[in-house]
């Protein structure tokens, strides 16, 4: 920070806040460094939605709320199908353990 006391999360070298493009290029320059992965913050906007879906299939409203989109139709075509791996293992689980249940109740 300097020596300055900014309301700024990432203060600039001058009064006010870094500047996107500054930002940007910093995050995916300690990424690479870090862990050899060259990877843009709008990449990383991406992953953190696939994350969402992965773990919540079909929760686009949480998704647009954290990428800040304005309408989740934006969000919707973006990710649409993204999720369908994990929702297959999810429904997967859910009849296996139905099947169990019913292995369970016959013996």
């Amino acid at each position: 920070m300097r020596g300055t006391n900014e309301d700024w999360l990432f203060p600039g070298q001058r009064r006010g806040p870094k500047g996107k493009i500054c930002l940007s290029g910093q995050i995916t320059d300690r990424i690479w460094k870090e862990i050899g992965l060259r990877i843009t913050t709008h990449q990383f906007r991406h992953a953190a939605g696939a994350i969402i879906l992965m773990e919540r299939p079909g929760e686009y409203e949480l998704v647009r709320q954290i990428l800040g989109h304005k309408s989740v139709q934006t969000t919707i075509n973006a990710y649409v199908g993204l999720e369908n791996i994990r929702a297959s293992e999810i429904f997967s689980k859910l009849v296996i353990d139905h099947m169990n249940d019913g292995l369970e109740a016959a013996e």
